[in-house]
């Protein structure tokens, strides 16, 4: 440290009235007595350097920062305003260096460097050695495809769980950023999944295509459970797509109009359940007018909410198994003989008991 005052008075002479190379000059000297001995300086002597260095970079040309920046990069204890007024410089060849390096750099500095500076300067952000999540949430969200293709392939970077699902995301459409994604290790399988379900067919190609022998085995079976899940949802959605409480919500004309189309495509569960809505009886004591009455439980029920033949004589053959000529006709001739009143009637005396018997629905007709 010998040297360092008179550095400083020859530092304040070459401000004042020195060229620009001689600043360039005075602080390689600077930083090349400051490297020298780096690691056995106290705090006191990086001070002294920090004070000269801060001196000086705001009045020296680019090429000397650029040189100053991959110096200080390395360097476990440099002058700390100095690597932080460097590190923020909006030219990305004199911040990036310390950016990606530098151990100085806080993460709460780099968030706010993630959050204000170009994309250049994210992507300097993504190269380092190691992230914590609350600086790759900022990248993720903030940063172009490039950043998020950088910062996914480092795997020394850690994400939130909200983090991988934004990648996920980006990475349904993007193969490049797909594979970066699955071959990482620290990956939630829920979310693997999310990917691989979302994935349009040209990235789910890709994978498969690229992959490795283990992977290509796992996103194989990953995609026969997918496929398997959607199918077993689709069911269940058709299943309760005339479910009791959703039928009743739907304009009567119109489910009434559905039931021909339910019947015909053989969802006697659905059909039910409309005749019901539409009648305004519980599910289960049209099941119990149709055990009792069998055919004429269905007539009569058809009967109450007006349905033409043609919708009638399909309800028959799905929900009563009437699909032979004989019967047909003869049910054809039971319908026209039955009135609307006679329906309805056996219907309100449905509606007042708990429970009806055979015997019971015999002697209404």
């Amino acid at each position: 440290m010998a040297g360092v005052p008179s550095l400083i008075v020859e530092l304040e002479q070459t401000l004042s009235s020195g060229s620009s190379v001689q600043r360039a000059d005075i602080l390689r000297r600077v930083s090349d007595l400051f490297l020298m001995n780096v690691e056995s300086y106290s705090d006191d002597h990086v001070a002294v350097f920090d004070d000269v260095m801060c001196h000086l970079i705001d009045k020296i040309e680019r090429d000397a920062l650029i040189r100053l920046s991959k110096q200080l990069a390395p360097a476990a204890n440099a002058p700390v305003r100095t690597v932080h007024r460097l590190a923020e410089d909006d030219d990305i060849e004199i911040s990036r260096p310390l950016i990606e390096r530098s151990k100085i750099l806080s993460d709460d500095f780099l968030v706010e460097l993630a959050l204000t500076k170009s994309q250049a300067h994210l992507a300097a952000i993504a190269g380092r050695e190691t992230l914590p999540e609350k600086v790759t949430d900022v990248l993720v969200e903030r940063g172009d495809d490039e950043v998020t293709l950088k910062v996914t392939g480092n795997h020394g970077a850690r994400f939130s769980r909200p983090g991988f699902m934004k990648v996920a995301e980006k990475a349904q459409s993007d193969g490049r950023l797909a594979e970066r994604f699955i071959s990482r290790t620290d990956v939630p399988t829920d979310v693997f999944q999310h990917l691989l379900r979302k994935a349009t067919e040209v990235v789910k190609n890709r994978l498969l295509k690229n992959a490795d022998h283990d992977m290509r085995v796992t996103i194989t079976r990953t995609l026969a459970d997918i496929a398997t899940e959607v199918a077993r949802e689709r069911a269940e959605v058709d299943k309760s797509s005339y479910s009791a409480g959703t039928v009743m919500s739907i304009d009567p004309g119109r489910l009434k109009a559905r039931i021909g189309e339910l019947a015909q495509a053989g969802k006697r569960t659905e059909t039910i359940e409309a005749m019901a809505a539409l009648s305004k009886l519980p599910i289960s004591t049209v099941k119990n007018v149709m055990r009792q009455g069998a055919t004429d439980g269905l007539l009569i029920l058809c009967k109450s909410i007006a349905l033409g033949w043609p919708d009638v004589k399909r309800v028959l053959a799905t929900v009563g198994g009437i699909e032979s000529d004989a019967e047909t006709k003869k049910a054809f001739e039971r319908y026209l003989g039955l009135t609307a009143e006679t329906a309805n009637r056996v219907l309100r005396f449905v509606k007042s008991c708990k429970a009806i018997s055979k015997a019971d629905f015999q002697r209404m007709l």
